[in-house]
């Protein structure tokens, strides 16, 4: 078998020598193919010029650089009226114009770049003997073509460029779990315009952002729009939480009088409410003196927030909330490190005429408290002199209880199940927020579109606010809701694809670097 087979099968070039050394191999090669055309015209070269040698890298040899020294020909074109005067013989599958890697290096290098990356990239080439950079591994990636018909079913979705400053859009195909293209932002034109470029999307995967609805409606009219049931849920859970964050109240009295009415003989009173002696608690009292003296004027929330420079959402809790309750957010407040589960314990010891620091630290060191006494001293220090918000009946988190009431029927142990029947019963509200969204919770498992607006009914009837408002908002999306309660298609692929653009080069690669690695890797 010649040399030639071995280094260079199916490639029409001569080696002539071959110099091995430690450092690297170099083969000297010259190129015998037949004459090329000129690559303006057409013309087929038949006269040489001169020739002249070409060094080429090639992939390694035996755990070694490999340098080509390919002695190439140049022609004469001798056709009158072209530009051209002479042209370079190029060696199929070997050599490209411009270029001093081989054909078959940068297939290898465009690969590592499209599955590594830049710097793992240029990392892994230098143990593989490949000298390159970074910037020249991904400036070898291209952009694949997009196909000039949008897929059957389409998903659609954002995802940031860097979370909170700039967004982009990606297009999924549901069926074939592919990304079809990349858009440089989440306008409604945008995606319009590609909509129109791209026809044949019969179904539209989507969120419920109104920008990807608005450009469905204008540039695909015909199309099936489909609303995500995930973020359907995550919608739903929103007003659940704040339902509960609402009614915490009703939460807090239940647990202060069923910790009162425990027969317990107090014999260390805790000292009334002391308005703590910091800046925070001042400036709440400043501005809730200021909220109401505006309100008692007759100024409006807008008016109030312009004023005093206040969001209208704090406006509106100043005005809504009493003074006491928002003195204790103002407090030192209860610790929120190792001794918050030992607090309540610490405040019934203390009623109980246990007040030494050191006494109440040795029993909650045998209940397996692991901190410091300096925590304990500072809580009771604050229980003597009221400024710091006593411990009282267990109440659990608004996120607690939606968690409760989202997960399906059946997973909560006994424990749980016990803890939400006490919630249920403390608040009506939160109860009736609870039997609504299990019941949509089923219409979404179990794919029953067709009852979402006997839900809608029920729910505007007595409903708490933030879920009456989840289910009037359905119905400025009812068609793709109804879908996304009905087919079996969602947007899950896409939310996966988002997943992955967060991995590659988040937050740091251009969008056409960023558009080329997401298109070649899915």
């Amino acid at each position: 078998m010649a040399i030639e087979d071995v280094l260079f099968p199916g490639i029409d070039v001569r080696v002539t020598a071959v110099h091995a050394a430690a450092e690297g191999v170099v083969v000297e090669a010259t190129a015998c193919g037949r004459p090329p055309d000129c690559p303006s015209c057409g013309c087929p070269g038949r006269r040489v010029h001169s020739r002249y040698r070409r060094l080429l890298t090639e992939r390694p040899l035996v755990g070694r650089p490999l340098v080509i020294g390919l002695l190439v020909r140049r022609y004469f074109c001798e056709r009158a009226g072209c530009r051209r005067r002479t042209f370079v013989e190029q060696v199929p599958h070997l050599s490209e114009r411009y270029r001093h890697h081989s054909v078959g290096l940068r297939q290898w290098m465009r690969s590592i770049a499209k599955f590594v990356g830049g710097r793992p990239g240029q990392r892994l080439c230098q143990i593989l003997q490949l000298p390159t950079g970074r910037t020249h591994l991904l400036g070898l990636l291209s952009a694949p073509p997009v196909p000039e018909r949008a897929p059957r079913v389409l998903g659609v979705d954002e995802f940031a460029f860097r979370k909170g400053w700039r967004y982009g859009t990606v297009l999924v195909d549901v069926e074939a779990a592919r990304v079809v293209d990349v858009l440089p932002d989440r306008d409604a034109a945008t995606f319009a315009a590609w909509l129109l470029e791209h026809p044949g999307a019969e179904i539209i995967c989507r969120d419920r952002a109104t920008a990807y609805s608005t450009a469905i409606r204008e540039a695909a009219p015909g199309a099936q729009e489909v609303a995500d049931r995930w973020h359907l849920l995550h919608n739903l859970s929103a007003a659940v939480e704040k339902t509960c964050v609402q009614h915490r109240v009703c939460l807090r009295k239940q647990a202060d009088a069923e910790r009162e009415s425990a027969p317990r003989k107090i014999i260390n009173p805790l000292p009334p409410p002391a308005v703590p002696p910091t800046k925070m608690a001042v400036r709440t009292v400043d501005r809730y003196s200021d909220v109401h003296r505006l309100l008692q004027e007759g100024c409006s929330i807008s008016a109030i927030a312009r004023r005093l420079h206040l969001d209208r959402k704090t406006v509106r809790r100043f005005r809504d909330t009493g003074l006491d309750t928002l003195l204790a957010s103002s407090r030192i407040g209860r610790p929120k490190g190792v001794l918050e589960p030992y607090t309540e314990y610490l405040t019934e010891r203390f009623t109980d005429g246990v007040t030494g620091p050191a006494a109440l630290y040795r029993e909650i060191r045998e209940r397996g408290y692991q901190g410091s006494d300096l925590p304990v001293r500072r809580y009771v220090a604050g229980l003597r002199t009221g400024t710091v918000e006593p411990a009282r009946g267990a109440v659990p988190s608004p996120r607690k209880i939606t968690k409760w009431i989202m997960l399906p029927r059946g997973t909560l142990d006994r424990g749980e199940e016990d803890q939400l029947l006490g919630v249920r019963l403390a608040c009506p509200d939160i109860a009736r927020a609870c039997d609504l969204a299990r019941t949509f919770h089923d219409v979404l498992q179990h794919r029953r579109g067709q009852q979402l607006l006997a839900w809608v009914r029920e729910a505007e009837r007595d409903a708490p606010p933030p879920v009456l408002a989840f289910a009037q908002g359905l119905c400025l999306d009812l068609d793709a809701v109804t879908a996304g309660l009905t087919l079996p298609w969602s947007s899950g692929i896409v939310e996966g694809h988002v997943n992955r653009i967060k991995r590659t080069m988040y937050g740091r690669a251009s969008f056409r670097l960023l558009r080329t690695r997401v298109l070649l890797r899915s």
